[in-house]
C-alpha cells in the first residue's frame, strides 16, 4: 500500500506512543491505541482485546513499580512494509534496570524484532496488532509467563 508522507508521520507517531506508554513516559492509556479487537503478541504472550490490554498495561505498571523497574525502548528502523493493509517494522532495543534514577547504565537487556498492523479509523489511526520477536534476551528481559497470567486476569 502506499501512502502519503503524512500518513506515515502518523503511523510513527503512533508506535512511538505505544512505547511511551509501555515506559511510562507518556500519560497515555495502552489500549487507547489499539483497536477494539487490538492484539499485543510476543512470542508466547499474547493479549487479545480491550480488556485484556488493559489487565496487561495495568499488571505491567504494578510490577514496574513493585520493583523500582524503569525502561527505555529505542525504536530504530523504523520502515513501512509492502504488501497490502499498513505494516510497518521496526528494531527494538531495550535499556532496564532498577533503583533510583539515574540507574546504573549496562547493555542492552534485549532486542527485538516488532510490526505494527495499523488501521485508519474514525478516531485516527490505531493498532491492530503488535507482534514482537526476540532477537538476543539478556538476564533483566521480563517473564512473559507473568504477562500472560496478567492478561488473562490471573495473579501470579
Amino acid at each position: 500500500m502506499t501512502i502519503t508522507w503524512q500518513q506515515f508521520h502518523a503511523l510513527e507517531d503512533l508506535v512511538l506512543r505505544f512505547w511511551a506508554c509501555v515506559d511510562e513516559t507518556a500519560p497515555i492509556e495502552g489500549p487507547e491505541l489499539f483497536t477494539a479487537d487490538g492484539a499485543l503478541v510476543i512470542e508466547s504472550f499474547r493479549a487479545e482485546g480491550q480488556a485484556a490490554l488493559a489487565r496487561y498495561f495495568t499488571a505491567r505498571r504494578a510490577l514496574s513499580a513493585e520493583r523500582g523497574r524503569l525502561t527505555r525502548h529505542l525504536c530504530t528502523n523504523l520502515r513501512l512494509l509492502p504488501g497490502a493493509g499498513v505494516r510497518l517494522a521496526a528494531t527494538i532495543t531495550v535499556f532496564s534496570g532498577s533503583g533510583a534514577r539515574p540507574v546504573a547504565l549496562g547493555p542492552p537487556s534485549s532486542l527485538a524484532d516488532f510490526t505494527f498492523d495499523c488501521v485508519e479509523t474514525a478516531a485516527g489511526w490505531r493498532l491492530a496488532r503488535v507482534t514482537g520477536a526476540l532477537i538476543f534476551a539478556g538476564a533483566d528481559t521480563p517473564d512473559l509467563k507473568q504477562a500472560a497470567a496478567a492478561a488473562r486476569g490471573e495473579t501470579t
